[in-house]
């Protein structure tokens, strides 16, 4: 094998791209180090859209397709479609022959069946791929009688739209359906040019950029219109249609060739190395291991170097277990990258944890001291030691903390580059609001991925691998803290802004509003807040110290439960009645079976999550067990039975009774901000609930006809100063406390001419400001710009500058 070699030096290539800032630098530039453990976690930390998968294969006919509910970073859903299709649901006589069926189309059951699904991805924090197939068994020609209706099934997806609605959590779509199991053998159009031309289509229905994975590369190169042998010297264009092909091994590591997905290993993997720097590499591993074990490939000195060189995404929960009995050390390092806290660690736990990307911050330095309105300086080192970098595009913004109250902002920083084995080094200039409270602020950074509302903080946030930096609540981690100091400059501004201005791309700024997580409960397994155990959600205690909360927001029930126990093989147990109804609910989870004896058997919608003594529930309000608010509940047990012990029960408690609240949260904080006379500023009520009613209030008192979820403050004087809140009340008539939203701290003239950066006075940094805006290094607030036309045509453009730089002889 050579793979260890051309991953050295392919590393190489990538490291002299890379612009690094090391924190040396930082440190000459006064910023001060953050005290966090640079050293890696050992452990699974979180990677949405990579690692270990797991798998949901669902089966569908006319008129009777199921929804299912996923979990995981990663699911990978196997839809067979074969109940549509002749060559799957004729019959079979006693002799074996065959009689085909009848192709239908795709029905209206199936389309909103993937919708509720695809929903309860998103809603469950989870990111998807597909893989539609005809045949789940291994049968032979399991496709529709014509390859014109297999078409026919594709364009309906197309035209349903849900590839297109659900895309901020789809990873990739396999180009699967023809075949057995959808791998692209044993059927009626698994000719190389027949593939080809399904990959063509399923580029141009799944939307861009999305990936399209291929079962074997010679599939890419005839779509490509090169030949094999070409493979290797391939050159793939940045951003081109062939850059988002990637390669799904349902054979990997079960030969040399992985039961025939490479004709040539070493070309093929040549190939596949550049294009999944863009695209996903990824599938199952063989299960045939006494076959495999006649080959060399699966040994940890050549899968270990393979995985890097080829950047393997995912597998699925198949991984080899013989790898348990391989002890990770220096023998099977690769260059560019320190793996040594795995050194002593198992082969097995070292792949899992690598698959994918794997982020560790080496390096984090920071402002020690920014005054009000001034600029925040961070620069970090991060290492990536995983096998790859992230496929789909990741949202990165820094968070600000002080007394359970947070600002957010949108930053520049494409972690899609942040490749395999290299260290990249972003730095962040921010600029913070003008009345920014003074005092000690605690700094995150988060990537996450998805359409995420405020409620759903920690949904599809990719983890950092350091100890004690990850905030489960934020799906953020930790880089350090500063402090706020006031300033006369920033009392004279009226920049509410908290933005990076040393952005390449324009990225979407924060106006400087603070929120808070009060009432949010992360189901996670563990005690992610004070909040989620606190004395008022306690139902039920035992002798033993054994606790269970119950609480409820206006979407869900969530039952938390500390309970020590020793079950070898653990199946967790929640049953209850719903006393409104008289129906009773259990549901069972067992490793990744979950029973329910509510409608359909399978409860959409639910969550669990554990972690040693500790479970959480979450339930949704609605129909599925009639849960809603003024229901009672009863008999809410919770029971742990251990299968490896006949089933005998490791413990238990028991709620007698809970209600459901009518309840919401508000997550709305309190800004403080200068403004300018004659200016209006919105503030909102942001809030988890819906049919709400609002009350706006200023120093207590009401303000008549103030009643909308916005409140617009017009700032004419003096008078508006003062604290403005919001008092919101459900359709059933409960009203919340008074919720502080706002404080008009001062109302100021307008800003002079030519003081772009508003502190008071016009100087060649108001030069340099607007230089920077034109180039756009910068971003100028709506008031900034104001101050910048200097013409007043209603733009701040490169006019005004020259007429700056006359007036300060510049």
């Amino acid at each position: 094998m050579k793979f260890k070699r051309i991953l050295a030096a392919g590393m190489a290539v990538l490291c002299s791209v890379l612009p690094l800032c090391p924190a040396a630098s930082a440190q000459g530039d006064g910023l001060v180090d953050s005290g966090i453990d640079y050293t890696e976690l050992v452990g699974t930390v979180r990677t949405p859209g990579a690692g270990y998968t797991s798998t949901l294969a669902f089966r569908c006919k006319p008129g009777e397709t199921k929804a299912y509910n996923p979990t995981g970073d990663l699911t990978l859903l196997f839809v067979d479609i074969g109940g549509f299709s002749s060559g799957s649901n004729g019959t079979t006589d006693s002799d074996g022959n065959y009689t085909p069926g009848t192709d239908y189309d795709l029905d209206g059951t199936f389309f909103k069946s993937m919708r509720t699904t695809l929903e309860n991805c998103r809603q469950n924090g989870c990111m998807a791929a597909l893989r539609f197939r005809y045949d789940a068994n291994g049968v032979r020609d399991p496709e529709p009688a014509t390859f014109e209706q297999m078409l026919r099934h594709i364009e309906q997806i197309r035209a349903d739209g849900f590839l297109e609605d659900y895309q901020d959590i789809l990873c990739f779509v396999e180009s699967g359906f023809v075949g057995c199991y959808g791998e692209q053998w044993g059927g009626k159009y698994c000719s190389i040019p027949d593939k080809a031309k399904l990959l063509e289509l399923m580029l141009d229905v799944v939307p861009d950029p999305i990936p399209v994975t291929v079962r074997t590369p010679n599939i890419f190169a005839q779509w490509a219109g090169i030949t094999e042998e070409e493979l290797g010297t391939y050159v793939l264009e940045p951003g081109s249609r062939a850059s988002r092909v990637g390669l799904y091994n349902d054979g990997y590591m079960g030969s040399n060739s992985d039961l025939g997905t490479f004709h040539d290993r070493e070309r093929d993997l040549k190939w596949l190395r550049q294009q999944t720097l863009t695209s996903y590499y990824g599938g199952e591993f063989s299960g045939n291991l006494d076959f495999a074990k006649q080959y060399d490939t699966y040994l940890p000195e050549h899968a270990v170097p393979e995985m890097y060189y080829s950047h393997l995404s995912y597998i699925n929960a198949n991984i080899y277990q013989l790898y348990k009995d391989y002890t990770f050390g220096a023998a099977y390092d690769v260059e560019g990258v320190d793996n040594s806290a795995y050194y002593g660690q198992t082969v097995f736990q070292f792949m899992r944890d690598h698959l994918g990307y794997r982020f560790v911050l080496r390096d984090s330095d920071l402002s020690e001291s920014v005054s009000q309105g001034d600029t925040l300086r961070l620069c970090m080192d991060v290492e990536n030691t995983g096998f790859a970098n992230p496929i789909p595009r990741q949202k990165a913004e820094i968070l600000l903390e002080k007394d359970g109250q947070y600002l957010r902002t949108e930053v520049d920083a494409d972690s899609r580059t942040w490749y395999s084995c290299t260290t990249v080094s972003p730095e962040f200039d921010l600029h913070l609001p003008a009345a920014m409270e003074p005092g000690r602020w605690n700094v995150y950074f988060k990537l996450s991925t998805g359409d995420n509302t405020l409620g759903q903080l920690e949904y599809r946030s990719v983890q950092f691998a350091n100890a004690h930096t990850w905030n489960e609540q934020l799906g953020a981690n930790y880089l350090g803290s500063f402090s706020v100091t006031a300033s006369e400059a920033g009392a004279r501004s009226t920049d509410n802004g908290f933005y990076q201005t040393n952005a390449a791309d324009p990225v979407t700024g924060s106006d400087g509003t603070l929120f808070t997580t009060q009432g949010l409960v992360t189901v996670d397994g563990t005690l992610t807040s004070d909040t989620e155990r606190r004395d008022a959600l306690l139902c039920a205690e035992d002798a033993a110290g054994n606790r269970m909360y119950i609480t409820n927001d206006d979407q869900y029930l969530y039952i938390l439960v500390d309970l020590e126990q020793q079950a070898a093989s653990p199946v967790y147990n929640l049953s209850f009645r719903n006393a409104s109804s008289g129906t009773s609910y259990w549901m069972y989870y067992q490793g990744s079976f979950v029973y329910f004896n509510g409608e359909g058997g399978v409860p959409l919608g639910c969550v669990q999550k554990h972690s040693g003594s500790t479970i959480e529930f979450r339930l949704p309000l609605g129909e599925l067990m009639g849960l809603a608010p003024g229901v009672e509940l009863t008999g809410i047990d919770y029971t742990v039975q251990d299968q490896a012990d006949s089933w005998k029960s490791a413990g238990s408690i028991r709620a007698d009774s809970y209600i459901i609240q009518d309840d919401f949260n508000v997550y709305s904080g309190k800004q403080t901000v200068n403004l300018a006379k004659g200016d209006t500023l919105s503030v909102a009520a942001h809030t988890s609930g819906s049919d709400l009613s609002y009350q706006w209030y200023k120093d207590g008192k009401l303000i008549p006809d103030a009643t909308n979820a916005i409140y617009e403050i017009l700032a004419e004087s003096a008078q508006d100063c003062g604290i403005y809140a919001v008092q919101v009340t459900s359709a059933s008539g409960v009203r919340t406390r008074l919720f502080d939203v706002c404080r008009v701290a001062a109302v100021l003239e307008q800003p002079l001419a030519g003081d772009l950066n508003l502190d008071g006075a016009v100087t060649v940094a108001d030069v340099v400001l607007l230089q920077k805006h034109l180039i756009r290094a910068a971003t100028l607030t709506d008031q900034q710009a104001a101050a910048g036309d200097l013409n007043k045509d209603g733009v701040c453009n490169g006019f005004d500058l020259v007429l700056l730089r006359r007036i300060l002889c510049v």
